[in-house]
């Protein structure tokens, strides 16, 4: 087998792990890395924004009183603020500049596993080129200096997915032992993931299903055995936090409880995007029109037939931007969440057609070009006078717009013509199935992360190796993916292009 041909056999053997690029992918790791650390440099001193403020909050109540709180919103995994908490208790104020130097040196893993995934699916060249595009990837890379959790969640999630993939590539060839050992190490590292970010909660159950169906020549056995390893580890991970969460609460919590909030923000009246909801007092002081008064209406407006209320009963009614009020009554997070959950719910079958078309909208606001870096910008959140503000700002804000761009268009086109099957293809599809699906509730640039770096590596296959694959079902699927993208470009594209225009300067 040509190691630097597109993987025809959808395996690679142990023997030839050995063979990977290892020199290139350390070198580009290492340039990715120093990429990132010099923009660290650049945009320091760098204010807080957002939830960066509550995660702040929570490690500075673990490090000065010793215990965790819920946010009453929302109740986070513990991971991240404990982190941030260790840093401050050791560095004080200098600690926030310590993690985001701890998230640059973790977003080596980012790197590496990329291009591993790029090698094992397609071939050396291919890991290469998704190395490249990994290292100037500023959507991505500017995780690193921002206090969100998306760069430590990505170097355990990436690293759990390359083990279930190579845990099925050696089953495939017969090596149970190995495949076992990877499968626990899978489901160890997903479980350590829910400390920082519940998102995976129900994505290792569906991960499960696929081994047990790949697995069921096997036997049911077999099948199942296999299937609960991950699963398994992921409950030993975590107990700890579900014991104290349930001592705590008198529930049973996995992670985190988010869902209650998420329902609020996503099935209500208002439409909410955190792209460009942060943008209105940026575009007040600048005399700009706000942005959800460009949007198309008919993606946003409240359903039809609602009628706001007479909240303080002095015959004067309030205008409102939500269907219906968060849950305040009780004092109780978890159980915060589960009222309104069924709010929530009652409220999108009550309006089924609104239902549907704010779906496309947050389908649009998935999928848009912008990012946490443009949005920065638009608020002039990067220090007055620095490179990334002034000189620079203008190409990294076009940079950052074309990569988000190419890797969805490119990404699609390696998917369907390049990507031969296997066991790395069906993990994908179920992430990219998982990330489209979860993101019915609620959506922003944000939560496309988890398939950035799968996105790159479907990119890398593309440029490549042009299609490999051009059967009429593989091309339809693509020019019909491309069709859906376009129309939701268009869906959000006043708001993109305001947004866009803030970002670059531009306040005209």
């Amino acid at each position: 087998m040509n190691p630097s041909a597109p993987d025809a056999s959808h395996t690679r053997p142990a023997s030839l792990l050995a063979r990977a690029p290892w020199k290139a992918i350390a070198i580009i790791a290492l340039a990715g890395v120093a990429l990132r650390g010099i923009l660290l440099w650049l945009v320091l001193p760098l204010d807080i924004q957002s939830d960066e403020a509550n995660y702040l909050y929570l490690a500075l109540v673990k490090e000065r009183l010793g215990i965790y709180l819920d946010q009453h919103r929302y109740f986070w995994p513990p991971g991240y603020p404990w982190l941030l908490s260790k840093s401050i208790h050791a560095f004080g104020i200098d600690g926030l500049n310590v993690l985001r130097g701890l998230q640059v040196a973790l977003s080596s893993v980012i790197g590496v596993t990329t291009m591993l995934f790029a090698w094992r699916l397609f071939s050396r060249r291919a890991a290469i080129v998704a190395g490249v595009l990994w290292a100037v990837d500023l959507p991505l890379g500017a995780y690193t200096h921002f206090l969100w959790t998306e760069t430590i969640f990505l170097s355990l999630l990436l690293p759990a997915l390359w083990h279930f993939v190579r845990a099925m590539d050696r089953a495939d060839e017969g090596s149970d032992r190995e495949a076992t050992l990877r499968l626990l190490l899978s489901g160890v590292l997903f479980g350590l993931a829910l400390y920082i970010k519940e998102y995976v909660l129900f994505l290792v159950p569906l991960l499960a299903v696929v081994l047990a169906l790949r697995s069921r020549s096997e036997g049911l056995g077999e099948a199942l055995r296999r299937a609960s390893l991950p699963v398994l580890a992921v409950a030993v991970v975590t107990l700890p936090w579900t014991l104290r969460n349930h001592e705590v609460y008198g529930r049973t919590v996995i992670g985190g409880a988010t869902l209650g909030e998420n329902v609020y923000v996503g099935l209500n009246a208002r439409s909410m995007n955190f792209d460009v909801l942060p943008l209105r007092k940026r575009r007040a002081d600048l005399g700009l029109p706000q942005i959800d008064t460009l949007a198309r209406s008919w993606f946003t407006e409240i359903p039809a037939g609602w009628t706001p209320e007479d909240r303080d009963g002095n015959g004067e009614v309030e205008i409102r931007d939500a269907g219906w009020d968060r849950e305040f009554e009780s004092i109780h997070a978890i159980d915060r969440h589960s009222s309104q959950l069924r709010e929530g719910l009652a409220f999108a079958v009550e309006h089924p057609a609104w239902t549907l078309r704010t779906r496309l909208k947050k389908w649009s606001e998935l999928v848009t070009p912008l990012s946490f870096f443009t949005r920065h910008q638009a608020m002039a959140m990067y220090p007055e006078g620095s490179v990334v503000a002034g000189a620079m700002r203008g190409p990294l804000v076009l940079l950052a717009l074309a990569i988000s761009t190419l890797t969805m268009v490119l990404g699609a086109a390696g998917y369907f013509l390049t990507l031969q099957r296997g066991p790395g293809r069906a993990v994908f599809t179920v992430l990219i199935g998982y990330v489209v699906l979860t993101s019915l509730l609620v959506a922003m640039s944000r939560f496309r992360v988890p398939l950035e770096p799968i996105l790159v590596v479907l990119t890398a296959g593309w440029l490549a190796h042009g299609p490999r694959e051009r059967s009429r079902p593989r091309v339809i699927g693509l020019a019909a993916t491309l069709l859906v993208l376009v129309g939701l470009w268009w869906i959000s594209w006043p708001e993109t292009v305001a947004a866009a225009q803030m970002a670059l300067g531009v306040t005209q």
